[in-house]
């Protein structure tokens, strides 16, 4: 889901912090139909029950501990949480945070992301609260939620 791979369009975002050397980045994907909340949700249920996944990276392969949050109060739907693995640093135990913020906005998901190693990362909830009101403003001014393309203007 936050790879948007099952959308109808999509676009990326980076964010280079200025006191960070880890890049963080936004996904925004288009879906048909109830197919964004229908993602959503198997992500939201995803959630309720892993705990702990493994995976392979181009460090080669890895073991990260899922940790869920309390959502901010932003757009239809969201959700909030850290991937937490072993950082690949030669000669460091490091520990790799990427902090997940993951909000539907009627047909639109919007997946915030953002990596620290050594400390905890934290996506700005000011820019996240800044893009969707922005999202939500652009689907309204546009008809998004009409269900009769027809009658948008």
């Amino acid at each position: 889901m936050l790879d948007a791979k099952t959308k109808f369009a999509s676009t990326d975002q980076i964010f280079n912090w200025k006191d960070n050397v880890f890049a963080g980045g936004i996904t925004l994907a288009s879906y048909e139909g109830a197919k964004a909340q229908e993602a959503f949700h198997r992500l939201q249920d995803s959630l309720k029950t892993c705990k702990s996944f493994t995976g392979v990276a181009w460090a080669g392969k890895y073991h990260a501990k899922v940790t869920v949050e309390n959502a901010p109060d932003v757009g239809d739907e969201a959700l909030n949480f850290h991937l937490i693995s072993p950082a690949q640093i030669p000669g460091k135990n490091a520990v790799r945070d990427d902090h997940v913020v993951f909000v539907r906005v009627g047909d639109v998901t919007a997946s915030f992301d953002d990596l620290a190693v050594g400390q905890k990362a934290e996506f700005p909830s000011d820019l996240i609260k800044k893009q969707v009101d922005r999202l939500s403003g652009a689907q309204a001014a546009h008809g998004a939620f009409d269900d009769d393309p027809a009658s948008a203007s």
